[in-house]
């Protein structure tokens, strides 16, 4: 297994994604305190390492979560997924692991979110950081992207995930 290197997604990158992608909490339902536990008993792997605070969610990726998405939103959470759709190395969506109906969130990754090239139908463990109203124009700038705004403008204005730390579901 590859060690990743990890460096936290904070200061001018992390700023700039949300101020520029107009986050928000005020069109929130459900707020982070609200938002349910994991309640498959599916063991998710730490892999932002020891010296990282717990996540308030550790857990699968399943309908339950995608509800509570927005609630999370500029928080660390972990998630055991399964890759849906490739646009990129870096930019892919995920769904259930479980094939659950649970539709497709976009995660982009870091350049520092490690060496996992992801395919169709792969179990991922991904650290990430949801981020209200996507703007394709503005994520593909400021994440350096190899994909051209116009290649994600169907998310636009979705909550999406940036991942820090992406590696193979045990």
């Amino acid at each position: 297994m590859r060690a990743y290197r990890r460096r936290p997604l904070a200061g001018t990158t992390l700023a700039a994604v949300l101020a520029l992608a107009g986050v928000g909490l005020s069109g929130c339902f459900v707020t982070a305190e609200e938002a349910r536990e994991p309640t498959t008993p599916v063991e998710v792997p730490d892999i932002r390492g020891e010296s990282d605070l717990a996540d308030p969610y550790s857990g699968v990726f399943d309908a339950d979560f995608a509800d509570d998405l927005p609630a999370y939103t500029g928080t660390e959470v972990t998630l055991r997924a399964e890759v849906a759709e490739v646009v990129s190395p870096r930019v892919f969506t995920i769904t259930s692991p479980d094939g659950g109906e649970v539709g497709p969130v976009l995660v982009v990754a870091t350049e520092e979110a490690g060496d996992v090239d992801p395919q169709p139908g792969t179990p991922l463990v991904v650290a990430a950081t949801p981020v209200a109203s996507f703007d394709a124009g503005v994520v593909a700038e400021e994440l350096a992207l190899d994909v051209g705004p116009e290649q994600l403008a169907e998310w636009d204005g979705q909550t999406f995930l940036v991942a820090e730390v992406l590696a193979p579901a045990p």
